[in-house]
């Protein structure tokens, strides 16, 4: 959610570092490309996985199936994993463990710096201000 729409490194990192999803049905969420199952994208934790993936930017929703109310994990490769890699897809099955997805529910973007965890542009910008990041170069001059 977060990387398609902040093309600024700097605000990028800030929201990255400010910010959680909580997944609901997954249909809000890149899989391997949203930080939304630790501190670090799927694609560089798992990056043999991700490169043999044929689908590079789909949406939780689409990497799994429900078999009732049981959210089930499906992966479609660009060819049979062997050897080394089924060691690598059994360990992001065991980090995917802990998800449990929510049919009723939209996935949304929690913002840790706010008590009501919702983003708002005062909170943004006091993380922005010179006493957070001092000489990072950023002005809001002319704004």
């Amino acid at each position: 959610m977060i990387n398609h729409c902040v093309k600024d490194n700097r605000l990028q990192e800030i929201v990255s570092h400010q910010s959680m999803v909580l997944i609901g049905n997954g249909k809000r969420t890149v899989f391997w490309h949203d930080t939304w199952l630790a501190n670090y994208y799927l694609a560089d934790h798992f990056p043999t996985l991700y490169h043999l993936s044929n689908d590079k930017d789909a949406i939780i929703d689409k990497m799994g199936m429900w078999d009732g109310f049981e959210w089930t994990w499906f992966f479609y490769w660009t060819r049979p994993l062997r050897g080394r890699n089924i060691g690598l897809l059994e360990q992001l099955y065991v980090v995917l463990s802990i998800v449990h997805l929510d049919n009723e529910a939209d996935d949304r973007l929690i913002w840790k710096n706010n008590k009501s965890e919702r983003f708002s542009v005062k909170s943004l910008c006091g993380l922005l201000s010179p006493t957070h990041y001092p000489n990072n170069g950023f002005s809001f001059a002319g704004i």
